[in-house]
């Protein structure tokens, strides 16, 4: 397996292994896409987003949901499995990955913004990791989904840290279900949805946001283990910085193997 980084559009075919993508797919020289638009998070929310998270530890979901597949029995882990396979979507600078990879998972790992991509690289570095393993990618989550490349059953841990409301309605249920998929049985999702109070929501232009109502995530989640689930309707900031309302739907479900008739 290879750590390789690459931008979503240089993927021509959809792959049936992440081991041909690293043989097929071309390594640029420079990434071309270095300010993405993202509807909802554009560049100086970014930016916000770093200056008000920059220090902090791994989400604590995150953490919570390592546990859980940690602590599954043999009846519910892959038999045989010799390594534990995680993804992160919107890695951001790689906090989430570098904890991942401290206790023992394989991690591949998208974003958007290019230099996410290299301060994930970096803290893999300065952690001490060998970055020749898993897989990173430019890419949004439509991006990913699209090209086929949420693999069946690959992954035993899902983490999706405020990332799935910048997913356009349009796209959801196909991006939704292909994440559902590529989870495997037993496997744990950690993630948030907003909810329509949330500032980010309120102030997107109709189609670029997808927000959920705590009775669409009740219908989301209807056939998983709920683990944990928290509903935060109130002010705050985004991490130290400016003011925002929060309207968040916090899930850590595990998914439920399927019944056989």
């Amino acid at each position: 397996m290879f750590f390789m980084i690459a931008d979503c559009s240089e993927v021509a075919k959809p792959r049936t292994s992440f081991e041909n993508l690293s043989v097929d797919a071309p390594i640029p020289n420079h990434l071309p896409h270095p300010r993405p638009n993202i509807p909802g998070f554009p560049p100086d929310r970014c930016a916000a987003y770093l200056a008000g998270t920059e220090g902090s530890p791994p989400r604590a979901q995150l953490l919570t949901a390592m546990q859980a597949v940690r602590s599954q029995t043999p009846q519910q882990s892959h038999a045989g499995k010799a390594v534990q396979i995680a993804l992160d979507v919107g890695c951001g600078p790689g906090r989430e990955v570098v904890a991942l990879r401290a206790a023992g998972f394989e991690v591949d790992a998208i974003d958007p913004y290019p230099e996410m991509i290299e301060r994930t690289r970096e803290a893999l570095r300065a952690a001490r990791f060998d970055v020749d393993q898993g897989l990173l990618l430019t890419a949004t989550l439509e991006e990913f989904a699209s090209r086929l490349l949420l693999l069946p059953e690959r992954y035993d841990l899902i983490h999706a840290g405020f990332v799935i409301p910048f997913v356009r309605p349009a796209s959801f249920a196909q991006c939704w279900s292909s994440l559902v998929a590529s989870l495997a049985s037993s496997g744990v999702f950690a993630g948030q949805f907003f909810g329509p109070n949330d500032d980010f929501i309120r102030d997107a232009a109709s189609g670029e946001m997808t927000s959920h109502t705590s009775e669409s995530i009740d219908a989301l989640f209807q056939k998983w283990e709920i683990l944990e689930r928290e509903e935060v309707d109130r002010d705050g900031a985004i991490g130290r910085g400016a003011p925002k309302h929060w309207h968040v739907h916090h899930v850590i479900a595990r998914k439920r193997p399927a019944k056989i008739d």
